[in-house]
Protein backbone atom coordinates (compact mmCIF):
# COMPACT_ATOMS: atom_id res chain seq x y z
CA UNK A 1 0.00 0.00 0.00
CA UNK A 2 0.94 3.67 -1.05
CA UNK A 3 2.25 5.95 1.62
CA UNK A 4 -0.69 8.27 0.72
CA UNK A 5 -2.99 5.24 0.74
CA UNK A 6 -1.33 4.93 4.49
CA UNK A 7 -2.22 8.52 5.57
CA UNK A 8 -5.61 8.70 3.79
CA UNK A 9 -6.86 5.53 5.46
CA UNK A 10 -5.55 6.87 8.90
CA UNK A 11 -7.37 10.19 8.36
CA UNK A 12 -10.22 8.47 7.41
CA UNK A 13 -9.97 6.89 10.70
CA UNK A 14 -9.46 9.81 12.49
CA UNK A 15 -12.71 11.37 11.31
CA UNK A 16 -14.44 8.31 11.99
CA UNK A 17 -13.32 8.02 15.78
CA UNK A 18 -14.06 12.11 15.88
CA UNK A 19 -17.89 11.62 14.79
CA UNK A 20 -18.32 8.94 16.61
CA UNK A 21 -17.12 9.97 19.61
CA UNK A 22 -19.29 13.29 19.65
CA UNK A 23 -22.68 13.26 21.46
CA UNK A 24 -24.08 15.07 18.54
CA UNK A 25 -23.10 13.45 15.35
CA UNK A 26 -23.76 10.28 13.90
CA UNK A 27 -21.97 7.84 11.51
CA UNK A 28 -24.19 8.02 8.27
CA UNK A 29 -22.13 4.88 6.39
CA UNK A 30 -18.99 3.53 7.09
CA UNK A 31 -16.35 5.02 5.29
CA UNK A 32 -14.48 4.26 2.29
CA UNK A 33 -11.19 5.21 0.85
CA UNK A 34 -11.79 8.75 0.43
CA UNK A 35 -15.35 10.10 1.38
CA UNK A 36 -17.31 9.96 4.75
CA UNK A 37 -20.61 10.12 5.46
CA UNK A 38 -22.22 11.48 8.54
CA UNK A 39 -25.00 13.99 10.09
CA UNK A 40 -24.95 16.77 13.02
CA UNK A 41 -27.24 15.45 15.29
CA UNK A 42 -27.96 17.80 18.47
CA UNK A 43 -27.95 15.71 21.16
CA UNK A 44 -31.15 16.36 22.64
CA UNK A 45 -32.67 15.85 19.46
CA UNK A 46 -31.51 12.65 19.05
CA UNK A 47 -33.67 10.40 20.77
CA UNK A 48 -36.52 11.87 18.82
CA UNK A 49 -34.75 11.96 15.21
CA UNK A 50 -37.28 9.49 13.54
CA UNK A 51 -40.37 12.16 14.53
CA UNK A 52 -41.64 13.92 10.79
CA UNK A 53 -40.83 17.54 12.11
CA UNK A 54 -37.25 17.10 13.87
CA UNK A 55 -36.33 14.60 10.67
CA UNK A 56 -37.24 17.93 9.07
CA UNK A 57 -35.56 19.89 11.04
CA UNK A 58 -32.39 17.81 11.08
CA UNK A 59 -32.19 17.95 7.41
CA UNK A 60 -32.72 21.42 6.97
CA UNK A 61 -29.71 22.06 9.92
CA UNK A 62 -27.45 19.48 7.91
CA UNK A 63 -27.90 21.61 4.93
CA UNK A 64 -27.40 25.02 7.01
CA UNK A 65 -24.40 23.37 8.48
CA UNK A 66 -22.49 22.81 5.01
CA UNK A 67 -23.32 26.33 3.26
CA UNK A 68 -21.44 27.95 6.05
CA UNK A 69 -18.87 25.92 5.84
CA UNK A 70 -18.51 26.41 2.02
CA UNK A 71 -19.14 30.19 2.45
CA UNK A 72 -16.38 30.20 4.53
CA UNK A 73 -14.29 28.74 1.96
CA UNK A 74 -14.56 24.76 2.89
CA UNK A 75 -14.68 22.59 0.20
CA UNK A 76 -14.04 19.34 1.49
CA UNK A 77 -17.61 19.13 2.54
CA UNK A 78 -20.91 18.76 0.56
CA UNK A 79 -24.60 17.56 1.22
CA UNK A 80 -26.15 14.53 0.41
CA UNK A 81 -28.91 12.24 0.99
CA UNK A 82 -28.45 8.78 2.48
CA UNK A 83 -31.43 6.11 3.79
CA UNK A 84 -33.73 9.26 3.65
CA UNK A 85 -31.50 11.56 5.73
CA UNK A 86 -29.86 14.89 4.62
CA UNK A 87 -26.26 14.97 6.14
CA UNK A 88 -22.62 15.76 4.85
CA UNK A 89 -20.12 14.01 3.11
CA UNK A 90 -16.39 14.90 3.79
CA UNK A 91 -13.65 13.80 0.83
CA UNK A 92 -10.76 13.32 2.45
CA UNK A 93 -8.39 12.45 -0.82
CA UNK A 94 -5.67 14.47 -0.89
CA UNK A 95 -2.08 13.83 -0.57
CA UNK A 96 -1.54 17.45 1.14
CA UNK A 97 -4.38 16.89 3.99
CA UNK A 98 -2.92 16.35 8.04
CA UNK A 99 -4.61 15.23 10.83
CA UNK A 100 -4.66 18.96 11.83
CA UNK A 101 -6.78 19.97 8.90
CA UNK A 102 -9.18 16.90 9.31
CA UNK A 103 -9.13 18.11 13.31
CA UNK A 104 -10.05 21.81 12.37
CA UNK A 105 -12.48 21.33 9.45
CA UNK A 106 -15.00 19.24 11.97
CA UNK A 107 -14.19 21.43 14.92
CA UNK A 108 -16.03 23.97 12.55
CA UNK A 109 -18.73 22.04 11.68
CA UNK A 110 -19.23 21.05 15.17
CA UNK A 111 -19.22 24.79 15.79
CA UNK A 112 -21.34 25.46 13.02
CA UNK A 113 -24.14 23.22 14.48
CA UNK A 114 -23.98 24.04 18.09
CA UNK A 115 -24.03 28.12 16.67
CA UNK A 116 -27.11 27.07 13.80
CA UNK A 117 -29.20 24.77 16.22
CA UNK A 118 -28.98 27.80 19.38
CA UNK A 119 -30.11 30.46 16.53
CA UNK A 120 -33.05 28.04 15.34
CA UNK A 121 -34.20 27.73 18.66
CA UNK A 122 -33.99 31.02 19.45
CA UNK A 123 -35.11 32.91 16.47
CA UNK A 124 -36.51 32.09 13.26
CA UNK A 125 -35.26 35.04 11.52
CA UNK A 126 -32.26 34.33 9.79
CA UNK A 127 -30.80 37.46 9.37
CA UNK A 128 -29.91 37.78 13.28
CA UNK A 129 -27.71 34.72 13.17
CA UNK A 130 -24.08 34.76 12.23
CA UNK A 131 -21.96 31.90 11.76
Amino acid sequence: MSTFATTNLDLMRRLHDLVREHPDFEVLLEPTKYLYCFRYVPNALSERQEEHEIQRKLDHLNEEIVMAIQNSGGSLVTATRICGHTGMRMSIGSDQMSETEVDATFESIARCGRLLSRCNEESTEKEHCHV
